[in-house]
């Protein structure tokens, strides 16, 4: 196939395939996302005053001080303020970011913001249009998503992503088209999807030289072992997932360090999977289970965090997309962060896992802390999360670039 024709083809192909990530999955339709846009009631932006408020900086939490919101953004100016909100010595802390999820719909950033996520990056897209559509709306959760990803032509991957055969990597084919046309159909970074039957380990450094080239990062799906070990030797900048089907040599955890790479494990899916859902496991790897057990999911990701190895919260939700796997959308990253507490990292830790940590990892300057210029994603939490985790449920107010949130989250248990 001539990869030039390809190129000017293939978007054609990929949109009109309003392809799926299974046979039991629904994409929504591009028109039934813009309607429901259409009919939000988005409350009108006002320069607001939070006073009497403690502020997690990254590192604590301070004495009470007022936070000004001005439009979508954090100023130092009290000039002209509209309406002022008595924080009552509450906790003010930055929203949240999903590190990997999987958002198809409105109904899903809203359920993200209501529970204090106001940053997505999501792993796939039933189409670029739909994912185009859902990135940038006023009071929901910003979403950044990867289009097309590199995916080898056949094997239980090509059945849970949404590309055309027309577009999966063969083996001994130049990927940089890939990238090309993934950055420009609005990709905010590039994901390979490693398995068995590839990419190659020639293609994946291929494609990581060549992105790095243009300046974007490279995460890469990795859930076993020999996918991971893959994707640290191209040197991608996240590893997703961690592997179930066999402990991590100390040698590995120190090229990942030596490299410095990032993780965004996803524990919170091995955890259902394996305690609550085995609906999970059967639908991702079917009876392929050897070696496989949560206490290699642990016990990796207490070797990365002993390694100092930079941790993202993320989930891997799909909220409802999946009939018969149910896996929520925001609640689930609460839920992260306590996995990691029950693993050995402090409440402290676990907070940055959702904030400063992956906003400094994926390179976004104008989020995951508060100060006078950042992006006013906002959480107001009746409880110390500093004392306990779970307290970042005891939620009160979430604003999202600036907008409130009107319908926020109950607190639950996980």
């Amino acid at each position: 196939m001539q990869l030039k024709n390809l190129i000017s083809v293939s978007l054609i192909i990929f949109q009109r395939s309003e392809a799926c990530l299974h046979d039991h999955v629904r994409a929504p339709h591009l028109w039934e996302v813009q309607e429901a846009l259409r009919k939000r009631d988005v409350p009108a932006s006002v320069k607001t005053a939070i006073h009497n408020v403690r502020v997690f900086d990254g590192f604590a939490i301070g004495k009470p001080q007022t936070v000004i919101i001005d439009g979508e953004y954090i100023t130092d100016s009290d000039e002209n303020v509209e309406q002022t909100i008595d924080g009552a010595n509450r906790i003010l802390i930055p929203g949240l970011i999903d590190a990997h999820s999987h958002v198809q719909s409105v109904e899903g950033l809203e359920n993200m913001t209501s529970y204090g996520v106001t940053t997505i990056f999501n792993m796939a897209c039933p189409t670029y249009d739909l994912c185009n559509s859902l990135k940038s709306n006023p009071g929901l959760a910003t979403l950044f998503a990867s289009m097309l990803p590199a995916l080898a032509p056949s094997g239980g991957n090509a059945k849970l992503n949404p590309v055309p055969a027309e577009l999966r990597l063969s083996p001994g084919e130049d990927p940089k088209f890939l990238v090309d046309y993934s950055f420009s159909n609005g990709s905010n970074y590039f994901k390979i999807v490693g398995a068995a039957d590839g990419p190659t380990q020639d293609q994946q450094n291929e494609i990581v030289e060549y992105t790095h080239s243009l300046e974007h990062f490279v995460v890469a799906h990795a859930p076993s072992f020999a996918p991971y070990t893959r994707a640290v030797s191209a040197r991608v900048d996240v590893l997703q997932h961690i592997p179930d089907d066999g402990l991590l040599p100390l040698s590995l955890i120190k090229s990942i360090k030596d490299f410095g790479l990032a993780a965004t494990p996803t524990v919170e899916i091995f955890r259902r999977a394996y305690t609550i859902q085995p609906e999970i496991g059967q639908f991702l790897r079917g009876n392929n289970t050897a070696n496989a057990s949560y206490e290699h999911v642990i016990e990796n990701v207490k070797q990365l965090h002993a390694a100092g190895i930079p941790i993202l919260a993320g989930t891997d939700s799909v909220g409802n997309t999946v009939p018969i796997v149910y896996f929520p959308y925001g609640e689930s990253l609460h839920q992260e962060m306590a996995n990691f507490v029950d693993f050995g990292m402090t409440p402290l830790e676990a907070l940055r896992a959702a904030t400063i940590v992956p906003a400094t990892v994926h390179r976004l300057n104008d989020r995951g802390t508060i100060k006078p210029g950042m992006r006013a994603d906002l959480i107001l939490l009746n409880s110390n999360p500093l004392v306990n985790i779970t307290n970042t449920r005891d939620i009160a107010r979430v604003w999202a670039g600036g907008v409130e949130y009107p319908n926020v989250a109950k607190q639950t248990t996980g």
